[in-house]
């Protein structure tokens, strides 16, 4: 062992499913069975022989730099969002970022386990808005994560956490446009989604390798001892069901159903590579026979690769992930969220007693400077105050009396303006009465009686009358016009509608002029004298 060897960390691979866990070194590995409480978190008993074991797989010594551990964990209770927010600096991102995920996952950020990793930048808009850049958020409960991060970081690991699911694409050859990943586990399977390297969804599917040798032996942890699993190939002419005989082309095909119909209530492009079922194929070509139970066209493709032991699909993607892109994995779920690497400068015992002392004589001094520099301005604010105060009454009165005055108000101009916008060419008005109860008179004439209805249609169309009646119709002595009679009452003050008038229009029509206003002996009676109106011409008839 070189000195660079010694100064670099070493790797570590781990790849945590549901029911096991899997190490490996580069040149070692090994597995290990994991027991859940009800909840999901790892049994006392298994954290504690899972540390030993891993400090005994890590061998690190105290002199030696911390191994990177990089952990694919499973997709349950994993949650994709396409985030976008404005294009700015890291800074800025980090502050906006924890406020949008608030509002689109049910937990708050300090709950989480999220990473992100940007997508594409967007230009301006045709509307002015400015840039904005597009991201992929991950997330998970982050206690799901805790008993892991706390095991590696006893055995002497910095522990990464990315996608297994994720990790597993990059052992697929590349495909144009959208794709899915399916691995098959011994109870459960995954599926991912991709387009263009990204996910876009990521599903635990109620399936797994036991629907097909479920009559088989049942063992602990995630199959070591199964008679067909990952890397643990079958007999040729071994049995699914254990009792020595092939299954047949209908169990086969019941089997393969409800995988179907799972996988065809998800987006999942035009290919979808299979993983997790080295040894399935001795007996049943099982890509083309899911293929064929999907139909639409889809396409299904085995992946096939040998992994070392104590490997997994997931711990060869991660390392073909690294090889392309040494540092990080694209997607990275952060347990505690920072901004960036901060280093602290080791200062010397003295300078440390030093700064804490003048830290702390600061925080005993600042209240009473502050309030030293403060008491002029503060003494100012409190008379500016005070002198408002004393205005405030009087404002309030005066308001209240103006608001009196606005309610009360009979909208005597108000009911003349909507009688004048609704009377036709040729109306005379002898008599408008009107009192602060809302009732109103009017007494006049018109050409004929369509003229009448309309002009009652028009005082109900406005929205400022209510009950508007015709009292009295009669034609004139010479039968040229119709002398009429309407009454009606104004509406309340919230339920009606304000006449807006319209702006001047020049015409060569006669308009009605009002002769004569007088106000009668009641003061809250209005009368308006008679008001003639010309006959319209000919054109205005017409």
């Amino acid at each position: 062992m070189n000195a660079r060897e010694l100064m670099n960390p070493a790797q570590l691979f781990l790849e945590i499913s549901q029911d096991s866990l899997k190490a490996n070194s580069g040149t070692a590995g090994f597995e290990f069975p994991l027991e859940r409480l009800g909840e999901g978190r790892l049994t006392e008993a298994c954290k504690s022989d899972l540390t030993v074991q891993l400090q005994r797989f890590i061998n690190r010594k105290s002199w030696q730099p911390r191994a990177r551990a990089y952990c694919a964990i499973g997709a349950r209770g994993v949650s994709l969002r396409r985030l976008i927010l404005p294009a700015g600096p890291s800074e800025e991102l980090m502050r906006l970022l924890p406020l949008q995920i608030e509002s689109e996952f049910p937990l708050p950020p300090e709950q989480l386990a999220w990473g992100y990793q940007a997508l594409s930048e967007r230009q301006p808009g045709a509307a002015g808005t400015g840039r904005t850049q597009e991201l992929l958020v991950a997330a998970v409960k982050k206690e799901s994560l805790e008993d892991y991060s706390s095991i590696l970081v006893a055995c002497g690991a910095s522990p990464v956490f990315t996608l297994a699911a994720l990790a597993r694409s990059y052992l697929c050859p590349p495909s144009p446009g959208p794709y899915a990943v399916l691995n098959l586990d011994r109870n459960y399977s995954e599926l991912i989604t991709m387009d263009e390297g990204v996910p876009i969804a990521v599903r635990v599917l109620a399936w797994g390798r036991e629907n097909l040798t479920g009559l088989g032996p049942k063992t602990r942890g995630n199959g070591r001892d199964e008679p067909v699993g990952l890397g643990v190939p079958t007999p040729q002419g071994a049995s699914f069901g254990g009792s020595g005989e092939h299954l047949t082309e209908a169990a086969i095909s019941e089997a393969l159903e409800p995988l179907a119909r799972l996988i065809n209530g998800q987006a999942v492009g035009r290919r979808i590579y299979v993983m997790g079922i080295a040894g399935l194929q001795a007996d049943l070509d099982f890509p083309v026979q899911l293929a064929s139970r999907l139909g639409n066209g889809l396409e299904c493709q085995a992946v096939d690769f040998t992994p070392r032991e104590g490997g997994s699909a997931a711990i060869l993607g991660l390392q073909r992930a690294l090889e392309r892109e040494p540092g990080l994995p694209p997607l990275v779920l952060q347990v505690k969220q920072s901004n960036g690497k901060a280093q602290v400068n080791r200062l010397a015992p003295l300078k440390w007693g030093a700064l804490a002392l003048g830290l702390a004589l600061l925080g005993l001094l600042l209240p009473y400077a502050e309030a030293l520099t403060l008491k002029s301005h503060l003494a100012n604010k409190l008379a500016a105050v005070k002198t408002d105060q004393g205005r405030l009454g009087t404002i309030d009165r005066e308001l209240d009396f103006l608001q009196y005055l606005q309610q009360s108000e009979p909208p005597y101009l108000d009911a003349l303006l909507v009688l004048a916008k609704a009377a036709p060419p040729g109306t005379r008005f002898d008599l408008v009465s009107m009192n602060r109860r809302g009732d109103v008179s009017i007494r006049g004439s018109l050409r004929d009686g369509q003229q009448v209805a309309d002009l009652r249609s028009k005082l109900i169309d406005s929205g400022f009358f209510a009950n508007v009646g015709i009292e009295e119709q009669a034609p004139t002595p010479d039968r040229q016009k119709v002398n009429v009679r309407l009454s009606a009452q104004w509406k309340p003050l919230g339920s009606r509608t304000a006449p807006s008038p319209e702006p001047a229009r020049a015409s060569s029509e006669p308009k009605t002029l009002p002769a004569q206003m007088t106000v009668g002996a009641p003061p809250d009676h209005v009368n308006t004298a008679p008001m003639a109106q010309p006959p319209a011409s000919k054109s205005s008839r017409n």
